[in-house]
């Protein structure tokens, strides 16, 4: 594989990290309106199916982002192996010059900050589903300003 092959499949993947992350702000925004709308309100039968359809979208979502950083630490193997690469793999890895991390990559810490964000608003919806108490005008029962 050329260097410029390399490339344009490192952009991909990029790309691919983008859609990945468009799609998850499009479903969770999604479900949160519908939450505030009607599903706060909705019977526990309901709620349940809407919360598993809401896993099953994440899911999949997740697998996509595995399959995405698995595809670039192949890409970033194959960089490393080029004879004289345009740009060092550090570089690639670290993109902000200066801004160094005890044993890991900014790349490695983007990942993991990624999958921690999915996993705390995957979490804060459970608690939005089915352990908030919420009123009938989608007021907080907890607020006193009614």
């Amino acid at each position: 594989m050329s260097e410029a092959d390399i490339l344009q499949n490192l952009f991909d993947a990029i790309d691919a990290v983008l859609v990945v992350f468009s799609t998850f702000f499009a479903i969770v925004s999604g479900y949160v309106a519908a939450l505030y709308f009607f599903l706060a309100r909705a019977p526990l039968v309901l709620r349940t199916v809407a919360f598993s359809l809401l896993t099953i979208g994440l899911a999949f979502l997740g697998g996509t982002a595995t399959v995405i950083e698995k595809l670039q630490e192949g890409l970033f193997a194959a960089w490393d192996r080029l004879e004289r690469p345009i740009v060092p793999l550090q570089d690639l890895r670290n993109p902000l010059p200066g801004l160094y991390t005890a044993g890991f990559t900014q790349q490695q810490i983007g990942v993991g900050i990624g999958w921690i964000v999915a996993l705390a608003v995957y979490v804060a919806l459970f608690y939005l589903t089915f352990i908030y108490r919420w009123s009938a005008e989608g007021v907080p029962l907890t607020d006193k300003r009614r």
